[in-house]
């Protein structure tokens, strides 16, 4: 499926895919074969997921983008906002840790590996090209693509995903001039063929291009969620934006904090989120995650200002995000998007 964007659209909540099955954190595949025994010793591949929620919030002066973990398993892996340019963030789900247990080489992170990949995909000017084809993120999908197809390639067991759920999912959000905030999510989804002796040839599909926001013309402007594993709306835990709507005792306190903050949230609640102010709805999430997740959930959350560009909310601790083995330190006074934390 292509990437096109769509003009004067409000925002449309997809019917997202049932739970992974069996998708456990660190999850072994292992190669079965007895025959392949000695080979397998070194092939044996385990993954740990990233896990939870991605919430967006596109205000008329910026937007917000947050995550929050769920740790369904032990292993799994905090998703993150990961900076790709001034304009532009991702968060990585799914299968984002690839880990060889026979082998000395350190885990591949692609979630680390991201803004990298986003990078090669821009124009040699370094600056993303914008259009109406959206070939800006299908690039950026197809380079994505690429670095899967090379990791997934060492899974020769069969594995119990559904063919309509994916092995990792992409939510990009950006800001393009002319046209405004929107969001995407971009899914990887396998298929498998059996060879010989129970050894399967793992292929990574294309990937489906599905634009979260701004929504179809006539739905509500509002906050979008996206989950991983992917969940039924109809049956998980109420999302942010049902809480808030249902006037959740945790978050009716703070949604009344002063005045300006109450309009702002009242615009969003109301699917007029693009009339909300991003400072209001900033300070609204920041304390309205924390009321109703558990203690020991860890969030990010990044603004893209849409005059002043990428800048850190709730900023990842360093090891949830470690440079890929193969990176060079970076020099200590070279230019990056991620701020210092304040003193």
């Amino acid at each position: 499926m292509m990437a096109s964007r769509k003009r004067d659209q409000v925002l449309l909540f997809s019917p997202f895919l049932q739970v992974l099955s069996v998708f456990i954190c660190v999850h072994p595949w292992f190669l079965p074969s007895t025959a392949h025994a000695q080979e397998n010793a070194a092939q044996e591949v385990a993954v740990n997921l990233a896990e939870g929620r991605v919430i967006v919030c596109a205000a008329k002066d910026g937007i917000i983008v947050a995550t929050a973990d769920t740790h369904s398993e032990p292993g799994s892996r905090q998703p993150v906002v990961v900076a790709l340019s001034a304009l532009r963030a991702g968060v990585l789900l799914g299968a984002v840790e690839w880990i060889q247990p026979e082998s000395r080489d350190k885990p591949i992170r692609l979630d680390s590996e991201l803004e990298r990949i986003a990078a090669g995909a821009l124009t040699t000017s370094g600056r993303p090209t914008y259009s109406n084809g959206a070939t800006d993120i299908e690039s950026l999908g197809v380079a994505l693509l690429e670095r899967i197809r090379e990791v997934a390639g060492q899974l020769h067991q069969k594995i119990n995903i559904g063919e309509d759920e994916p092995l990792i999912r992409l939510v990009l959000v950006d800001y393009v001039p002319d046209y405004g905030p929107e969001a995407w999510a971009i899914d990887y989804h396998i298929r498998q063929d059996s060879l010989a002796n129970d050894y399967w040839r793992t292929r990574v599909l294309r990937p489906s291009y599905n634009q979260l926001y701004p929504p179809e013309k006539g739905q509500p402007r509002t906050l979008v969620e996206v989950r991983y594993p992917p969940a039924n709306r109809a049956t998980a835990e109420p999302e942010l934006l049902d809480l808030l709507r249902q006037n959740d005792p945790r978050l009716a306190r703070i949604r009344t904090a002063n005045d300006i903050l109450a309009k702002s949230v009242t615009f969003v609640a109301g699917g007029e989120s693009q009339k909300s102010l991003v400072a209001s709805d900033a300070d609204f999430l920041r304390a309205a995650l924390p009321a109703v997740n558990p203690p020991e959930t860890k969030l990010t959350m990044a603004l893209i200002d849409f005059d002043k560009g990428f800048r850190w909310l709730i900023q990842p601790p360093a090891s949830a995000v470690p440079a890929p083995a193969d990176e060079k330190p970076r020099e200590p006074d070279a230019p990056s998007l991620r701020h210092k934390p304040s003193n």
